[in-house]
This record gives structure tokens, sequence and C-alpha cells, in this order.
């Protein structure tokens, strides 16, 4: 378990330096940005730092189990996966395209891997179980399951990368076969294992489902425009990040009550000083200005200093009033 913690967390460190690499060369190369391919991507983009946070907080937070650090190991290397993406669009010399292929294979067989160790490994008496009539499903099953799918997987799915310039059929696959394993885990599971894999269960469903559209109009259609590729997009991203929130919320990851109050009470304070700091900036810092004759910058940095010295006992108070109410609202 060790071994695989610190392979997460080299996992989470790749995705961020990828990150910080991109965010980099965003500002000195805007060549690509014209390409309607990176439009479409754009949801992509806006979760890939979401998704770091959310394997940083499942890697801290897990109690060692397999199953959840094999998820949080898959949000870093299909952030990863993204980022090579991306950067071959800034520019496709740095990135050779079978990188790309590498770490797809190897993001969707940790894909498959942590929904049978989530959450608990499965074992055939429970394929048998849930299946106990069809052999052909349980018999698939049985074999992901077993040892040597740890490469056999990865060599298929390069093959079937490579072969299929659309890899969506290669992803609706992955996706079917990791839902098979979530599904006979959610069945063989206690009332409050399911509470904690529910959302995230109906949102690979439904992630499944959008792929499984898009995958038929593809067919159908000799070319998507962009609008279709990224409402596509953006319905996938909006289902996997909720479900992926919702599930953090009921895996009691974080205090959630702890989150509500300072976000309230961090609110409010950021709203007030924002309304104050806006008046007397309006009514006062450049009168204050002109009879002085000091710059506009100087004055607004010192009174910036001035209101976070001011607000922070204000802060600090407020916390301390609210942890005091709920301990005497829990006793």
């Amino acid at each position: 378990m060790k071994l695989l913690k610190g392979a997460t967390y080299v996992c989470i460190a790749i995705s961020m330096v990828l990150a910080l690499i991109l965010l980099i060369n965003s500002f000195d190369d805007v060549l690509y940005s014209k390409d309607g391919l990176f439009f479409s991507r754009i949801p992509q983009l806006i979760s890939i730092p979401l998704f770091i946070i959310f394997s940083i907080i499942i890697s801290v937070k897990t109690n060692q189990q397999k199953g959840v650090l094999l998820f949080a190991m898959f949000l870093s290397l299909l952030t990863t996966n993204w980022l090579l993406q991306y950067l071959r669009l800034v520019n496709i010399e740095w990135i050779s395209n079978y990188w790309v292929v590498v770490t797809s294979a190897i993001t969707a067989l940790v894909f498959i891997k942590a929904f049978q160790s989530f959450p608990r490994q499965l074992e055939k008496e429970d394929v048998r179980a849930v299946f106990p009539k069809n052999k052909i499903v349980s018999g698939y099953i049985n074999w992901a399951l077993s040892d040597y799918s740890w490469l056999v997987f990865p060599i298929l799915l390069i093959g079937c990368y490579l072969l299929i310039s659309n890899g969506i059929l290669s992803d609706l696959f992955v996706l079917i076969t990791a839902l098979l394993g979530l599904y006979i885990n959610f069945r063989k599971s206690t009332k409050e294992e399911r509470q904690k894999i529910l959302w995230l269960f109906w949102g690979i469903i439904t992630f499944t489902l959008i792929l499984a559209v898009r995958l038929i109009v593809n067919f159908t259609a000799a070319e998507l425009s962009f609008m279709v590729k990224l409402l596509f997009n953006t319905s996938s991203m909006l289902v996997l990040n909720l479900s992926l929130v919702m599930s953090l919320f009921f895996f009691n990851t974080f205090d959630t009550g702890i989150l509500i109050r300072r976000t309230l009470v961090n609110g409010f304070i950021f709203i007030l000083i924002v309304l104050i700091y806006n008046t007397l900036e309006h009514y006062f810092l450049h009168w204050l200005s002109h009879v002085l004759e000091i710059s506009d910058v100087i004055l607004a940095s010192f009174l910036s200093g001035i209101f976070v010295l001011a607000f922070s006992p204000l802060h600090h108070k407020l916390i301390g009033y609210l942890e005091k109410k709920v301990k005497k609202s829990d006793r």
C-alpha cells in the first residue's frame, strides 16, 4: 500500500509539472489557440485543476484503501494524458503521439482496476453471485480480475488506439468494463458502502451514455461541428465533476460542517471588504491622492494592507464564535 500511495503522489507531481509547463507556454505561443480542437476541449482544460485537487484530497485522506488510491491515481493520470494532448497542440514536436497512447492505455487500466477494488476487492464468488446465469459476462469479468490482465489490457488498448484513429470506441469499451466491476461491487456492498459510491456509480453511467450517443453521432455524421463537440465535452465534464464532488461529500473525505462554516465566514468577510474598499476608493482615495500628491497605486496598496490587518482579527473572532456555537449544539 505504501508503494501504491507513493506511485499516486508521483503521478500527481507529474500532472502538476505538466500543468505548469502548459500554463507557461500558453502565454508564449498563441497559434494553437486558433485551432477548433483546442476550444472544443476547454471543458477538459477547466477540469484539470479540479481533478488534481480531487486526487490530492483522496490520496491524503484515504485510510490505505486500494480502490480509493487507484481512483486517485486514475484522476492524476487522466489529467496527465489531457495535458500531453494539449502540449501537442502547442507544439507537436514536444510530445510524441506514442506517449499519449501509452498514458491513455495505462489510465484506462488503472480506471478498470480501481472499480474492481472499490469499496472492496472483488472476488470470483461475487461475480458468480451477481451473474449466475450469464457465463459470457461472468467469464469476461473473471478474466479482467486476473493478475495477467495488468499486462494484457495495456497491450490490447495500445493496439486499439493505434489501429483505430477514433478513440471513443476504445473509451466506451473501458467504461463498460469498469462499470461492470462497479456494478458488482455496488450489489455486494452494504447500505453504508452503497451510499459512498452511489453518486459515482450514476455519474459514470451517465458519462458512458453520453459517450455512447457521441459515438453514434460520429458514425452517422461525416464531421461534427465545433459547437456539437463543445456540447458533448461540456455535458460529460459537468456530469463527471458533479459525481466526483458528491462522492467526496458522502465519502466523508472532509468535515462538511467546517467547510460550510468557513465558506460562509470567508464569503461574508470578502464581500464586506470589497464593499468598503470600493466605496472608500470611489469617494476618498482619488481626492486624497490629489491633496497629498501621492500616486493612486501607492495609496491603494497601503489601503489594502490596512484592510488586511483590520479584518484579520474580525475573521478569527467570527470563526471562534461559530466553533463555540457548534460545540454547544453538539452537546
